[in-house]
């Protein structure tokens, strides 16, 4: 274990309760756009717009990380690239690989026919990248299709903090650099046919923006200025109904065009201003008891919910698992699943991580005493 300097009594946690709300929002705006398609348009446009669930998880995983990363930097003087990557593969592989596991147990059980291919993509963190059209493609293989932003993140993970010890004295240059250079790659990438592939909406390259904007905005945050007038212009929540307009307008009457542009800037907006203000009204909703246990929960109903919520004709499911694929016990299912995973999984782990490599902040309540006893021995 690394030798680190104490932490003064006085730092703050490194928790952000209010993302723990938002996370419970983009895991059921994910888990609405796989379920049952109603006939209503309007409520159609609503339901593809649950899709965007995802780049909501960008957002919130490109603030907090950052913002974790610059916390240590503060305390410590320095990022330990190794103990960020002991503590990111603990939070995030275990329960991805009992995930992967189940599919492997089915399609032994001949429940369904999963390629090999999707399987080994998603372990190894380029399910982004594998094919997802094709002769050699299964029908059931889109039970790994959501592996692909978990793909995109883990790139974001070995990227941002090495440019981040890298660029620690220019860092919000060369970070805004990096991040122009994202914005300007997908218009380039969809008009020159030869950077082109079936996967690009999935590649790292073309989802990366919607990490990196938000972790710049962390990092303008530290600017004493930046953050004042961010602070004021926030203070009323009139920036979040403003976003969500915008993001209404396009999604019914645009036809998602501008939707990933919104997105991309809007999220984390949104996001920083219930970070600034928890204690206003959506704030303190944000934080209510329900969504903020869900949110910790919302990694472990993410994986499950593309085996039980997923509407696909084509999926070939047989068995009593095609039974816990109906309203509602796909519902109960998945909370079971999920439940499962984060409780015997995810927490256990991530304690494990805590301890292998103590964070710079204590982070929850609920890990904070493992990580106090780790100290202490």
């Amino acid at each position: 274990m690394e030798s680190r300097p104490p932490i003064k009594s006085s730092s703050r946690s490194g928790y952000i309760r209010t993302l723990d709300g938002w996370r419970t929002i983009a895991v059921f705006g994910v888990i609405w756009y796989h379920g049952a398609v109603t006939s209503i348009r309007p409520l159609q446009s609503l339901q593809e717009f649950g899709e965007e669930g995802v780049y909501l998880f960008f957002a919130i995983s490109g603030i907090l990380i950052c913002s974790r990363l610059l916390e240590e930097q503060r305390a410590h003087g320095s990022i330990s690239l190794k103990g960020f990557y002991i503590r990111r593969l603990c939070r995030i592989q275990p329960a991805a690989i009992v995930y992967l596991l189940f599919l492997v147990v089915l399609a032994a059980l001949g429940v369904l026919h999963i390629g090999r291919g999707a399987l080994i993509s998603s372990l190894l963190s380029y399910r982004n990248l594998y094919p997802t059209v094709g002769a050699n493609i299964l029908a059931d293989d889109r039970f790994t299709f959501h592996f692909w932003s978990l793909a995109v993140e883990e790139h974001f993970y070995l990227f941002l903090p090495a440019l981040m010890v890298v660029a620690r004295r220019k860092l919000v240059a060369v970070l805004g650099l990096v991040t122009a250079l994202s914005l300007v790659w997908p218009p380039i990438v969809h008009r020159v046919r030869f950077l082109q592939s079936p996967e690009l909406g999935w590649r790292t390259d073309v989802a990366v923006q919607s990490l990196l904007v938000p972790a710049f905005l962390a990092v303008l945050l530290t600017i004493p200025s930046f953050r004042r007038r961010l602070t004021q212009i926030s203070s009323r929540g009139f920036l979040i109904f403003l976003l969500i307009g915008l993001l209404l307008v396009t999604q019914i009457f645009l036809k998602s065009y501008f939707t990933v542009q919104i997105c991309c800037f809007g999220f984390p907006m949104m996001l920083i201003s219930t970070v600034l203000h928890p204690e206003n009204w959506f704030g303190r909703f944000l934080e209510t008891k329900v969504l903020t246990t869900l949110g910790r929960m919302s990694y472990s109903l993410y994986l499950w919910q593309q085996i039980f919520i997923s509407n696909a004709d084509s999926l070939s499911v047989a068995g009593p698992l095609g039974y816990l694929r109906e309203w509602p016990w796909n519902l109960v299912s998945l909370m079971f699943c999920a439940t499962g995973s984060y409780f015997l999984i995810e927490k256990p782990f991530i304690r494990l991580g805590h301890r292998l490599a103590p964070p710079a902040t204590s982070g929850r309540k609920d890990l904070h005493e493992q990580l106090a006893s780790t100290r202490s021995a």
